[in-house]
This record gives structure tokens, sequence and C-alpha cells, in this order.
């Protein structure tokens, strides 16, 4: 299922001094690029959506890698460069693969980045391994609760028997036309129709989903960025999170964000990650003089 494109990507951030590692877990194999930064700001985790990829940020790795100290871009269980879990992906593999591979690899408590699948994978991980996130930053994260009508409904939604389907889930992906629409609906239809993809989002049920309760347990600081031009997720779920995070949580809905804003406005969402992990910094410093 990897591009020619995402190989191109790996060459290239490998040349950059990126390392490509294959971390063993009960699951398979998983690979994880992993950098130092120039900068002062703690480590930074990168976690990647439904057949996305860790190469899929490289527009933001510049600007990140000049501030903060450490790069970790894992690939999930059965995308990019990892391998295919025996038996086929579903929701418990993944997180396991996630969690044993992280801990393999974070050696400081790290700010935590996930979008969309990205995003419930991050607070998998912060609740299994709270000690190990320094914050949580969640950008149009899936997960929230659903029945099994609506749910079987959504998983409908990613279904692409036509190029014209797929056409229709790129326009709702993007909040700006793209030059490449065709381009990115072909890639997009191919991905979903892998049997890999399909299997993990069929064998999805309620109990798979966030509880209120799970969120209400996150203790570290916590930002949800929900884009206003959101047309992936239903409304509903940004209200499950709004109710239902811990009320030191920050909520932010910027005008011109859609699902995945890191494909249309890179050093935005750089920024965005930049100032969520100054501020935290911040605060830790004035913390020791405090003490």
């Amino acid at each position: 299922m990897l591009a020619l494109t995402d190989r191109l990507a790996l060459t290239s951030l490998q040349l950059q001094g990126y390392r490509s590692r294959r971390i063993e877990t009960s699951v398979g194999g998983m690979h994880v690029l992993d950098a130092a930064g120039a900068g002062r700001l703690p480590p930074v985790v990168l976690l990647h959506g439904f057949t996305s990829a860790a190469v899929h940020y490289t527009p933001m790795l510049r600007t990140l890698r000049a501030r903060v100290r450490r790069l970790i871009l894992p690939d999930l269980p059965a995308h990019g460069f990892s391998d295919t879990p025996e038996g086929g992906l579903r929701s418990g593999t993944l997180r396991c693969g996630l969690i044993e591979a992280l801990d393999a690899v974070i050696d400081e408590p790290a700010i935590v980045f996930g979008n969309s699948m990205g995003g419930v994978a991050a607070v998998h991980y912060a609740l299994a391994r709270p000690t190990k996130v320094r914050g949580l930053f969640l950008c149009s994260p899936t997960g929230a609760p659903m029945t099994r009508e609506a749910l079987a409904r959504f998983v409908a939604s990613f279904r692409m028997d036509s190029h014209d389907d797929a056409l229709d889930f790129v326009d709702r992906l993007l909040v700006r036309p793209s030059l490449l629409r065709q381009v990115l609906a072909w890639g997009v239809r191919k991905k979903f129709s892998h049997p890999e993809m399909r299997g993990l989002l069929e064998s999805i049920t309620p109990e798979d989903l966030l509880h209120s309760d799970q969120l209400r347990a996150l203790a570290m600081p916590v930002l949800l960025m929900w884009g206003r031009g959101e047309r992936i997720l239903p409304s509903e779920s940004l209200e499950f999170f709004r109710r239902n995070l811990p009320r030191h949580a920050r909520v932010v809905e910027p005008p011109n964000f859609g699902h995945s804003p890191y494909l249309e406005t890179p050093q935005v969402m750089a920024n965005a990650i930049l100032s969520f992990a100054a501020e935290l910094d911040h605060h830790q410093e004035r913390y020791r003089e405090a003490a």
C-alpha cells in the first residue's frame, strides 16, 4: 500500500538525519522515525490518522525540529512502513503496538500530538502511560461514542465505490479546493479500499469507542483543536469532547481548519504545536523557580 512518494519522502528524511527504526512488538514490527532537534522545547510525538503515515507530516518537520529537543514519528500497525499484524488489524492490536513502540523510544515526557485516528490513539497512550506524556494535543480526534446505527453510517462514509465518492470525500476533507483534487481522490480510494483498512473499519464496535470517564481521567495538559471547517466527523463528536474533557483542557476552533490541517496549512499547524509546547515549558520553568 506504500506509494512511491512515501518511499521518496522517507529517503529524504533519512538524508536529513532522521533515524528509521524498527521496533519489535507483540503485533509485529513497528517503524518509527526519530530525530534529534535543535531546540530546547520538549520532545514531540506525531501520530497520524487512518490510512496515513508518519512521512505525511514532512511539511511540518523543519519548523518543529528547529525548536524541540526530539521528534518521534511512528507508523501505526499496517500503516506506512510498519508490519500488518497476523490475523489482521483491529483497534486492540493498533493500541497495543503503539504503546509498546512508544515505550521503547520515549525516554522523557513528551508532547503527544494526534490527528483523527491518531488523536484517539494519543488518548489511549496518555491513559496507559501518563508519566510519559507532558501534554496532549488532539486535532479532530475520532473515538467519540456512537450508537450502532450511527457508527454504521460513519463507517459507510469511508466506502468509496466510485471515483465520485472519493472526490466527495476529498472535498469534505479539505477546506480549500485543491488543484490535486483528482489525484488525491484516486489515492484516497485506493487506500480506503485496501482489505486491511476495510477490516479495521468494519471491526469497530461501539464498545471500542471512548467513554466519558476516560477523558475525565486525563491529568496532563490537554489542547483540543477542532476546525470550523471539519466535515469528516459529526458535530456531536466535538460536543462529546467538549463536555467530558477535564476542566483544565482547552478547546480551540480555528475558522480555516478542516479535518487534517497539516495537509493545507502545515506551518500554521507546526506553530500551534510549538506554542503549546512553549506554554508547557514556561509553566514548568516557573514551577522549578518557585521550588
